[in-house]
């Protein structure tokens, strides 16, 4: 049976406090929303992870795995997105230049 590991119970703290204030965080910068899908998703990483010393082990053990895997997707997503949305799609740069007409004489 799995034991509880105390460095995965602190990140599980660590990892409460902004899962508690999302909705005042989001409400105050909503740039940060494509990024809380992953997040909550690592939340329910650590929490699986805890959970499987106590109760259904197996069953914990592949929610843990399997939301690892959703948190990397999602983070590569939000990731792509922001680089397409900060670089790609972003300002273009305009270079102007000014015809300096040289007068013939």
């Amino acid at each position: 049976m799995p034991v509880l590991e105390i460095n995965e119970l602190i990140v599980l703290i660590i990892i409460s406090i902004p899962v508690a204030f999302s909705p005042y965080l989001l409400k105050k910068r909503r740039d940060i929303m494509k990024w809380f899908p992953a997040y909550y998703a690592l939340f329910i990483t650590f929490l699986s992870t805890n959970l499987e010393a106590f109760y259904a082990p197996d069953t914990f053990n592949f929610m843990e795995h399997f939301f690892a895997m959703v948190a990397g997707v999602l983070m590569c997503v939000a990731a792509g997105y922001e680089y397409y949305g900060k670089i790609l799609k972003g300002k273009q740069l305009k270079v102007s230049h000014k015809s300096r007409g040289m007068v013939e004489k």
